[in-house]
């Protein structure tokens, strides 16, 4: 490896392909050993002998992340006509480019910082980690396709995201995938610092599959939860000649057992914006669909719709009970930048024919719903289930259950309905709180608290599944300390950084 001293211009390219080889780590495609591509791409950044070359090679490393990653949005163009086609191209592009300057700033950082310009390696892991921080916090935060994603994959070490949370556990990632070239590197004193990096990655691993093992899904007798995929394709959903058709299936999906279930306890999710319709223009309407799902008052239908207050326009889901009464009403906060609304609207004027002509609004925080038998709910829209904040901001000892809505047909047969799922099931396990996740197209799962999916509809499929309730858990270290976690992960590597100059400096030099 020692060619890879003198940097050359041919290393953009390796850097790229290795960033580009990562993303296979990731769902649906799991090759985790893979990972090791974003190891060799810092390994190589390491060694660039400028301020630019460094910024030039992180951002490198970062297209290929982001660009092969984050393919799938471009199909959302070609779904529906919501967008014009003509600005799939871009959004594939200047989307991947943008994300990628928070990598190119990272390791930019990380050489300013570094005394040591010889091994900045561990200042590169802790300044990706953080500018990852940063991403999924301002101008609103897009926390998608983290590389601690990657332990999703795995029912053991998906456990480790109860201890740490995903920011913690980039820090994780990033080690892993940079241990190797260090291993067989020619850095003086590389097998003390491999040991330093190794000893507290080793502890979480072997925590993580001792908890799995010694998991304990408590199940409740007299409370189910039922999911309803009707598969509904988007270029017709909002077809208003088509609603009947998609209702009556929805009807069908969530009757099919009835007799079954008797008078149990029970909560049927539809998903987001489940058919042609909004509120309060429907109630009526909205009030025969249930009466005709709903046999008993231990019953409650949750739905997915829209919602108007004069011009506003909201993302919202109801909780209807016996006789169609709305028992509780949830308007998305979270809203998807150029999804639901367009930011800098106005200085996009030269585009305003190919964007969409009306913004979404965001709702206000309210107070979670108490359902008896279920304990209080956390209920979020779409890719709200990425953001910690949005479940520590309603979280409380009694919360028992999260339900979460979506629509991923936008995507299409991609990876993006993989990867938000697993993003999903991250969730579950940094809370300990069990999930039902409801998709119009797939992917509709039941989660535990440990991240096992117990029921499942798969992609492009009409299916209904009921689950008796799993018990939320106690506690998770994570829903206990939060961030602070990450910011002590931070000290653990500046600590083992600077026994590793000290060491250096005594026996080397």
């Amino acid at each position: 490896m020692n060619k890879f001293y003198n940097f050359l211009k041919s290393n953009y390219v390796i850097i790229y392909i290795s960033g580009a080889i990562a993303t296979f780590s990731n769902s649906p495609f799991s090759i985790l050993p893979l990972i090791f591509g974003i190891g060799f791409g810092i390994y190589l950044i390491n060694f660039t002998s400028s301020f630019l070359k460094t910024f030039i090679a992180g951002w490198f490393l970062g297209f290929g992340w982001f660009s092969f990653g984050l393919y799938w949005i471009g199909s959302a163009f070609l779904v529906a006509d919501t967008y014009h086609a003509l600005l799939m191209p871009i959004a594939i592009i200047i989307l991947p480019s943008l994300l990628s300057i928070f990598w190119g700033l990272a390791c930019l950082c990380a050489k300013i910082v570094s005394k040591n310009k010889s091994f900045c390696i561990i200042y590169i892991i802790i300044f990706i980690s953080f500018f990852e921080y940063l991403r999924a916090k301002i101008f609103t935060g897009f926390p998608w396709l983290m590389p601690s994603m990657v332990l999703s994959s795995n029912e053991y070490l998906i456990q480790i995201f109860s201890f740490i949370g995903s920011f913690s556990a980039n820090l994780v990632v990033l080690t892993i995938s940079v241990l190797p070239f260090i291993l067989f590197s020619n850095f003086k004193g590389k097998y003390f610092v491999f040991s330093l990096l190794s000893i507290p990655i080793l502890f979480l691993l072997f925590s993580g599959i001792f908890r799995f093992y010694n998991k304990n899904n408590i199940k409740t007798k007299n409370e189910l939860v039922t999911l309803v995929q009707p598969n509904i394709e988007q270029k017709n959903k909002w077809n208003l000649k088509n609603r009947e058709k998609h209702l009556k299936k929805l009807i069908m999906l969530s009757s099919a057992n009835k007799k079954k279930f008797g008078e149990k306890k029970r909560i049927i999710i539809w998903p987001e914006t489940s058919f042609e319709g909004s509120i309060p223009k429907e109630i009526k309407f909205l009030s025969s669909i249930s009466q005709q799902v709903i046999r008993n008052q231990n019953t409650i239908l949750v739905v997915g719709l829209l919602r108007t207050e004069g011009s506003k326009l909201f993302n919202s889901l109801v909780f209807l009970g016996y006789k169609g009464k709305i028992l509780y009403q949830y308007d998305k906060l979270k809203l998807v930048p150029f999804g639901e609304y367009i930011p800098f609207r106005k200085y996009l004027r030269p585009f305003s024919d190919l964007l969409p002509q009306k913004d979404f609004n965001s709702g206000k925080l309210k107070l979670n719903p108490t359902i008896d038998g279920f304990g209080k709910i956390i209920t979020l829209i779409c890719y709200e289930i990425l953001f910690a904040d949005e479940i520590f901001n309603r979280i409380s000892k009694n919360t028992n259950l999260l339900i979460n809505i979506t629509n991923d047909a936008w995507f299409g047969k991609t990876i993006g309905p993989y990867q938000h799922l697993a993003l999903a099931r991250i969730k579950a396990v940094e809370f300990g709180l069990p999930l039902a996740r409801v998709a119009n197209t797939g992917i509709s799962v039941y989660i535990s608290p440990y991240g096992e999916i117990i029921s499942k509809v798969s992609l492009y499929k009409e299916g209904v599944k009921t689950n008796k309730m799993i018990l939320a858990l106690d506690y998770t270290l994570y829903k206990v300390f939060g961030e602070y976690i990450f910011i002590i992960s931070i000290f653990i590597l500046l600590t083992i950084n600077k026994l590793y100059i000290n060491y250096y400096k005594e026996n080397i030099k």
